[in-house]
């Protein structure tokens, strides 16, 4: 099985004061020790197995000259954008993947080990072979609050896990073929995705509601009644919480480094 993966590089105007602070144009050109984030997430990358090619995505080659085994393309976009513009050129002249592996380039504590867990996990999930169309990359609370106690991340609560989003995902590019259309719905407009329950399953608004779904039971309905296939799009508790602590504001930054500092000092 083979994978490509696709590293969000873009800019946000929500970043200034971040990149102002830092003297940097992007946020994969922060540093973390002596390298750049972009630096730490493709060395980690690049050793994952089945690896084939890896993308720079938002981001042209004349903004940063490196050697490192990567192909840049400046197209902008969110995940959903990247998905469908990658399934109609870049695999229109190249075999597709079996699977594209996207990272935010703002997730700098990512490594080999952490990224092929979650890989595992998502295998696991769907009976040992990868075969959902989209894993979603979740982080546990007690997880990121043992590890990241001052993160101030936003969390959805169901019966057996308190959850934030993560800053990986696992795709198949034909789901964009496929399901394009509801993705968008389930990924970039939540508030749509539970008007939509209310309409089809009411008594799955109560439960999240009062807690009394779970997260199995979550994805379940998720993909009856939006995607209406089995196991089409999956929400999966990561193991490792450093894969959704991301970089959006100078407190963050100092969290991740004063991590890992604090880990280099152990080893």
């Amino acid at each position: 099985m083979n994978f490509d993966a696709i590293i969000l590089a873009g800019h946000s105007e929500k970043d200034s004061d971040l990149l102002i602070q830092e003297k940097v144009t992007r946020k994969a050109f922060l540093k973390l020790g002596d390298k750049m984030f972009i630096e730490h997430q493709i060395a980690a990358i690049k050793e994952i197995k089945g690896i084939r090619d890896i993308y720079v995505s938002g981001m042209s080659a004349d903004m940063w000259k490196t050697d490192l085994p990567v192909i840049f393309d400046d197209f902008d976009g969110d995940i959903i954008d990247k998905l469908r513009y990658f399934k109609s050129t870049i695999y229109t002249e190249k075999d597709e993947p079996d699977y594209v592996l996207v990272i935010s380039s703002d997730t700098p504590l990512t490594t080999t080990e952490k990224l092929e867990r979650f890989i595992e996990k998502c295998r696991l999930t769907t009976d040992g072979e990868l075969k959902a169309l989209y894993y979603m990359c979740l982080i546990d609370k007690k997880d990121m609050v043992s590890k990241f106690p001052d993160s101030k991340r936003t969390y959805v609560h169901l019966k057996d896990v308190s959850w934030c989003s993560g800053d990986t995902l696992l795709a198949k590019p034909s789901i964009i073929d496929t399901h394009g259309e509801i993705l968008e719905q389930v990924v970039r407009n939540r508030k749509a995705v539970f008007k939509a329950l209310l309409i089809f399953s009411p008594i799955t608004v109560i439960k999240l509601f009062f807690r009394r779904i779970t997260m199995q039971g979550f994805n379940d309905v998720v993909n009856k009644y939006f995607f209406k296939t089995p196991n089409a799009c999956l929400g999966i508790i990561a193991d490792d919480p450093e894969l959704g602590m991301d970089v959006d504001k100078v407190f963050q930054l100092d969290i991740v480094r004063k991590f890992y500092t604090k880990q280099k000092s152990e080893k």
